[in-house]
Formats: C-alpha cells, structure tokens, sequence
C-alpha cells in the first residue's frame, strides 16, 4: 500500500507547495450557463456517458433517492433501474458505458456496487461491515471509492470491477474522500483534510504512491478531470461564503471561476468527454438542482 512512503513524503510537500492566496482575484471563464432541472426533486451528482449522449444522476424524484438517465439537450429522463434501496452519491459509468458502480444501501451498510446494464446484474465490490462511497471508474479497469474501513475516519481504497484485489491507498489523519480518476488512469485527484476539517486537493498515483497536494488555502472538494487530462473541475470555498465550481491546470495553477448561481453551494462538478460542457449541482438536499455551463467556443 506503499503507506510509509506516503506519509514519509507529507511533511515535504506540504512545505514545498506553492500555496493558493485566499485574496487572489479568481478569473472568469468565457461561456453560457443553463438550467437543466428544476429545483424541489433533489436532483444531484450528474456525469456524463462515455458516448457523452446522456447524463447519470441520482434523484429522489421517485420518492427515494435512484439512479436516472437524462438527454441534457431535452430533459427527457428515466430510472436506469428501479431499486427498493436508496442508491445515491455519484454514479461513474465503465469505460464502454456496459456498467455502472454506485452507491446503495441495499444490504444495510452502505456499500458499492457495480450494475451490468445489459443484464441486470448487480455485485457488491466493497466490505459490506463498512459504509462505503463515491466510486469512480477508470480506464484501466479499476474502481476507487472511500471508506471507513482501515483506520482514520476516511480513507480511498481500489478494487477490481469483480471486488478483487481490494486496496487500501490513503493512511493519513481525518478523512481522505472523494477520488477522481485521470483519463488514462494514471492518477487519482482526491480531497484530504488530515484531521483538519479544511480539505485540500491531493494527485497521487493509482497505488497511492507519488502523493502531492496541489492546494494550500480554503476548502477543496470534488476533483473531476478533463477529458484531456490537462485541467481540474473543483468546488471550492476561498473567501465565499459558498462553495464555488472553479477549474485550474492539472498542476494547481490557473484558477478561475465558471458562471453560476449566486449565494448557494454549487457542488459536484462533472466535464463533458468532449470537454465542451461541465454539469454541477445548484442548491443543498431537496432543492438541488442540474446546470451546465458551456464553454465559449
């Protein structure tokens, strides 16, 4: 789990990156903002499609929180499988858009779970003994997610597709949540606190080695990366009073801010694959909503 080498290297780093000023003025980016769902139906954590055709998101519009397909271009959704669970947090597709892993409640504990949308299959790829969330599939067929399971309160773990191989990548005080794979696969971007309470963004390698943090100041959650590998989508809280979609070179650097609702959270940024769009949540609980902001061409 190279776990000596990670923490080995904590200390160094933190001292060594060039840290992020709260006061610095955040740079608008060019482009157009829409709505894509109403509020009132809790609608949350879209990402696209591999084909880029259709959005996955979780909503309770049901009654219960499930797992929804949508046309982002005319709102037209449905249930991708009607579950007498709560399946909820962010859903990642495979590669061939063949499955789906998630987070559900079905067996108790919540745990994850991979979907065979051809057959109707589901596998639990996680310890169902501890609460488990936010998987992410890569494109070298492994899953990342976080759990509470290995000490500290949160840490990311990898397995195989087939619940294989389970790995623990992240020892580190307080919670280390919210992984995000690179498009070839090579790096995890995840949020960490160390027991502070303020998370920072952390790039690692699969196996948890290399670890570096790209942030310094503020508060920074949900990493997802662009289809080119070249950028990161963020939510983050500077010197708001709201967490803000934000996106910056891959190394940190290059901050700037997309066009969205005012004075409310906006979280859970997602890229397009073409790297046209990002989708993100507007609004907390029940009065979350879906928007898209289109980079100007």
């Amino acid at each position: 789990m190279h776990r000596r080498n990670f923490l080995a290297t904590l200390g160094a780093l933190v001292t060594a990156a060039a840290p992020l000023r709260a006061h610095e003025e955040t740079a608008a980016v060019a482009g157009q903002l829409s709505q894509l769902t109403k509020s009132g139906n809790g609608d949350n954590r879209a990402t696209y499609m591999p084909d880029g055709k259709s959005l996955l998101f979780v909503s309770s519009r049901s009654g219960r929180s499930q797992i929804w397909c949508m046309d982002p271009n005319t709102g037209a959704a449905e249930l991708v499988r009607e579950s007498k669970a709560n399946d909820y947090g962010r859903v990642a597709p495979s590669p061939d858009g063949s499955r789906l892993c998630f987070s559900s409640d079905r067996d108790g504990e919540n745990a994850i779970y991979v979907l065979d949308l051809k057959i109707g299959a589901v596998t639990r790829i996680s310890d169902p003994a501890y609460w488990s969330f936010g998987p992410t599939w890569s494109s070298r067929d492994l899953i990342a997610y976080f759990s509470k399971k290995g000490g500290n309160r949160i840490n990311t773990w990898t397995v195989r597709p087939d619940g294989i191989a389970a790995k623990q990548i992240t020892n580190r005080p307080g919670e280390s949540r919210q992984p995000w794979w690179s498009p070839d696969g090579s790096t995890l971007a995840l949020s960490a606190d160390n027991g502070t309470g303020a998370f920072q963004l952390w790039l690692s390698a699969e196996d948890g080695s290399n670890a570096r943090t790209i942030t310094r100041e503020g508060n920074w959650q949900q990493p997802f990366w662009s289809p080119d590998g070249k950028r990161i989508a963020v939510s983050a809280k500077i010197d708001a009073s709201a967490f803000r979609i934000l996106v910056m070179n891959a190394d940190g650097n290059d901050i700037r801010e997309i066009a969205q609702p005012e004075n409310t959270d906006n979280v859970h940024p997602a890229w397009s694959p073409d790297g046209r769009s990002i989708v993100f949540t507007s609004g907390e609980g029940k009065s979350g909503a879906l928007w898209r902001f289109a980079f100007a061409d």
